[in-house]
């Protein structure tokens, strides 16, 4: 006997959605349902993009499913609600960046390609700026390699309601990340338009509260997520990582180019993996060649803002989830010394705003 729509719709009463603890039917949150012979498939639209219990929904809704009687192959789609749609369940929709209105400074971590150690670069810059007494957040906006989760310690999911998302929050930072939404090992595959909607949605549909400093952590080069967050919100500036070596300076230029083109101010360079400092003694060694910093900032006449040592603390303290910058030492002090100058950077910009 072939699955019946009554059938299906009656399965889905029984389940609820786990925040708002009401049917998926009465919420209207089922979109469609497909039915041949005894396969079912069935659209769910989630209220938020990045819902933080979407696979519970899921694995419910397929649960439900599977007690009918000579039910076959069960598939569900989960897509997200328009915003009239959350304006009619929740009664008024959040604005689009409502999450945003407390947020003072927004900065931006970037770099021409990967492996230079932006993330690691974003967390520690997060972490010294908390240690200085300041109200700080960090946006994993690398959605293809989500790693502040791990550089942070956090292993929880952020919960949600009425259209908004919680960031979690360790040391003294709040953070949001889609590595916190998906699970560990979890592959997470991103379209352009998806990215686009994803980083909109966790910029401003996430509760950050009052921010002195949101700290976003760009995906590497030019695509669609750094064009996205550069016309957005209004950055106050971006910090540009790259390493000593001759061959990242065109990745960089590319980096730096596409910030000017779109206005955006530059703070300064970090030259990260700057030199290794030898043990025992006050001999450097340049593993990775020099001058590739302040080569390029003094080509587009930008501050050099630090250089980063090459130093085991930092890669230990990212693999521990313990930011280096919470620890004493050289390349604690680089840190701090980074996060003093990005904020005499603001302080003047912010000056020369108000000026205007």
């Amino acid at each position: 006997m072939a699955i019946t729509r009554e059938q299906v719709i009656e399965a889905l009463k029984k389940v609820n959605d786990p925040e708002l603890n009401k049917s998926l039917v009465d919420l209207g949150m089922v979109k469609d349902i497909e039915i041949a012979g005894p396969h079912v498939r069935v659209t769910i639209a989630l209220t938020m993009a990045g819902c933080p219990l979407k696979d519970k929904i899921k694995s419910d809704v397929k649960e439900a499913l599977s007690a009918i009687p000579g039910i076959g192959e069960v598939r569900v789609v989960l897509t997200t609600m328009t915003s009239a749609e959350r304006a009619k369940l929740f009664g008024q929709e959040p604005s689009e960046m409502e999450g945003m209105k407390g947020v003072k400074n927004v900065i931006a971590v970037a770099s021409g390609k990967g492996g230079v150690g932006k993330s690691t670069v974003a967390v520690n810059l997060a972490a010294a700026l908390a240690k200085k007494g300041y109200k700080v957040g960090i946006l994993d906006a690398d959605m293809h390699g989500p790693d502040i989760p791990i550089m942070l310690g956090i292993k929880d999911r952020p919960v949600g309601s009425r259209g908004m998302l919680f960031p979690l929050e360790k040391y003294g930072i709040k953070m949001m990340s889609t590595g916190t939404l998906a699970g560990d090992g979890t592959p997470i595959v991103w379209r352009g338009p998806l990215v686009n909607k994803a980083i909109k949605e966790f910029l401003g549909h996430v509760a950050w509260g009052d921010l002195d400093y949101l700290i976003v952590d760009l995906p590497p080069g030019t695509g669609d997520a750094p064009l996205t967050v550069a016309t957005t919100i209004p950055i106050r500036g971006v910090i540009i990582v790259t390493t000593p070596q001759k061959v990242a300076l065109s990745d960089v230029r590319r980096n730096v180019g596409l910030f000017l083109e779109h206005k955006i101010p530059i703070l300064g360079i970090v030259e990260n993996m700057s030199y290794l400092k030898v043990p025992g003694s006050d001999e450097v060694m340049d593993i990775f060649g020099s001058g590739g910093g302040e080569k390029i900032a003094k080509a587009f006449k930008l501050p050099l803002l630090a250089k980063i040592p090459i130093d085991p603390q930092i890669r230990q303290g990212g693999d521990e989830g313990r930011p280096v910058a919470l620890e004493e030492g050289e390349a604690s002090k680089a840190f701090y010394e980074l996060a003093d100058k990005v904020i005499a950077e603001v302080e003047k910009k912010n000056s020369q705003n108000n000026n205007k």
